[in-house]
């Protein structure tokens, strides 16, 4: 057999995650949970075409303003680039093409006609309000219960303004809304309305509640520490009162370390961050580490808590100890030893827990026993989404367990898509292709069978000296004491020239860029380059000398065997 050429996206694909013509894609693409057709889009933006590149992304994810700002970006941490020089800019593109696309582009996808079908999802954060989206432009009729006072989860109500403006928000937001889709605030289910009632009136549920509930430190005095989620959360709603100047913070994680950045803008000036994990296996993102050190929040590393009690000026002494090692079983409660010696103590005016977060699912009642997982989540079926009960559907934090928002858009839309054939009674092995054509209408095909790519490393691609050595374009963040106001935002996008340039350094790993290299360098003059890219002219004159595939710069030949001759 000759060559094949694994091809590029060629339709803004909803479902499934690959192209039928990828048998070869890149490790970014594979890391990315939101399942952003990140290639696509930085081919895009490399010849400036801004609002074809967001049409793609919003083809899998309606929140790339949000995610743009606030992924924990996976898809960085495995971008091949990286062994080559530095890693792309792969989330400040994509906040890029979300903020400079023209505001008039009408390429937004348009709705199927109606289905008489009617959707409930409790919780309007990212998986809810993601899985609405799509499920509004499947032609549903959508309704959102969330008990908050007002839609957007976790980059609504936990994210600091200083890293999320809430205008982003609003703006993402009311794209779902011009879809038709219902929001119904300030309304807990199990308390304002009977799970038993939505169940009754809706054709389908989906459980999007997220994981909200803190967990309790198991310490004497514990319950003197205020709850991390709690904190943000009464910020972001406005509440932005001074709390002390000396502050300790329990915990290592993402939420921990926006509590400290928080009370820095609050007039914070001594913080302190208690976590359990050592400087190399930090929860936590690095730039947020560096980020905290840059703010002079000092971050004790392998200490536990062992007590919190008051002082006869009514502030709180933090005791802890040396931790020497330490595990968490499954249902993610934490085992420690700590060393011998003195306990320390530090003096606080106030004192923040942010240990971690799990699903509440208290407001289900007494009348739905859903099974269930040893770490307190919902059990779903992996392909389909259903819980133990049908017509109830779960995604995001409330199945998983604390996650990233990309996991969450992606968990949302491939519920969306399991709904959308159960309540159109073609059960879930009768799911279609689901594009958008370029008109923007949602086109459905019969499925040609789920693809599992290979994901091309490095060391794959050959001909890695097609491209110029050259360092990522860096964003500028502002430092405390430049900000204007004590929240805004830190962090300086790219402007469109920016991105051109660090676009450009995409490498398209295991997809066929018609670069044209491996045409060039065919001895046998066996290809040629066509409009769809290089194709096999001579068939049967193809001795498989390998040359295609070495010239190839993004590692996107390949053989399938038996070869039609010997080498």
């Amino acid at each position: 057999m000759p060559p094949k050429f694994s091809r590029e996206l060629e339709e803004r694909t909803i479902y499934p995650e690959r192209y039928e013509k990828q048998e070869r894609t890149s490790p970014c693409e594979v890391a990315c949970p939101a399942g952003n057709p990140i290639q696509k889009s930085h081919g895009l933006v490399k010849e400036g075409m801004i609002e074809d590149a967001l049409s793609y992304i919003r083809s899998r994810n309606p929140f790339p303003s949000i995610t743009g700002r606030i992924c924990a970006h996976p898809c960085e941490d495995s971008c091949n680039r990286g062994n080559h020089d530095e890693v792309i800019s792969i989330k400040a593109l994509e906040r890029c093409v979300s903020e400079k696309a023209d505001p008039a582009f009408l390429g937004k996808p348009k709705k199927e006609g109606p289905t008489g079908k009617r959707l409930a999802i409790i919780g309007a954060g990212p998986s809810g309000l993601t899985c609405a989206y799509f499920s509004a432009l499947f032609g549903h009729e959508v309704t959102v219960f969330d008990a908050a006072p007002m839609p957007g989860g976790i980059p609504r109500l936990l994210v600091p303004d200083f890293r999320l403006p809430k205008d982003v928000v609003d703006r993402e937001i009311g794209q779902i809304l011009e879809l038709g889709v219902s929001i119904v605030s300030n309304t807990k289910v199990g308390r304002d309305i009977d799970f038993s009632k939505i169940m009754a009136e809706y054709d389908a549920c989906l459980m999007a509640t997220g994981a909200w509930k803190a967990k309790r430190p198991d310490f004497p005095g514990a319950e003197s520490a205020i709850p991390g989620t709690e904190f943000l959360r009464q910020v972001n709603l406005g509440n932005r009162t001074y709390i002390g100047e000396k502050v300790v913070i329990i915990g290592g994680g993402g939420v921990a370390f926006d509590c400290a950045f928080t009370v820095k803008r609050l007039g914070a000036s001594d913080i302190k961050i208690l976590c359990v994990e050592g400087p190399d296996n930090m929860c936590a993102p690095k730039e947020d580490i560096e980020q905290a050190r840059l703010e002079n929040i000092d971050i004790k590393h392998s200490r536990l808590v062992t007590e919190v009690s008051r002082n006869g000026d009514g502030r709180f002494l933090v005791k802890h100890r040396k931790v020497s090692s330490f595990n968490f079983d499954e249902k993610g409660t934490l085992s420690a030893v700590t060393e011998e010696g003195e306990i320390e103590i530090i003096v606080a005016d106030r004192v923040i827990s942010a240990i971690g977060v799990q699903p509440d699912l208290d407001f289900l009642g007494d009348g739905f026993n859903l099974k269930g997982t040893p770490k307190g989540t919902l059990y779903v079926h992996p392909d389909t989404y259903m819980t133990s009960k049908t017509g109830l559907f779960a995604a995001g934090d409330v199945v998983s367990g604390p996650s990233t928002v990309a996991h969450a858009i992606g968990s949302g839309r491939h519920a969306a898509v399991a709904i959308d054939s159960y309540l159109r009674g073609k059960g879930f092995d009768g799911r279609e292709k689901i594009i958008i054509n370029g008109e923007g209408h949602i086109v459905r095909k019969a499925m040609e069978g789920q693809i599992v790519p290979h994901v091309v490393e490095y060391h794959e691609i050959m001909n890695a000296d097609f491209f110029e050595k050259k360092g990522r374009v860096k964003t500028i963040k502002i430092p405390v004491d430049g900000m204007v106001t004590a929240f805004q935002e830190m962090e300086k996008g790219l402007d469109l020239d920016e991105a051109k340039t660090e676009a450009s350094r995409c490498m398209h790993c295991g997809h066929c860029t018609l670069c044209g290299c491996c045409v060039e360098n065919c001895p046998g003059l066996v290809l040629t380059m066509t409009k769809k890219g290089p194709e096999p002219t001579y068939y049967d004159e193809c001795w498989h000398c390998g040359c295609c595939r070495i010239a190839c710069p993004g590692g996107a030949v390949y053989y399938e065997f038996p070869l039609n001759m010997l080498v």
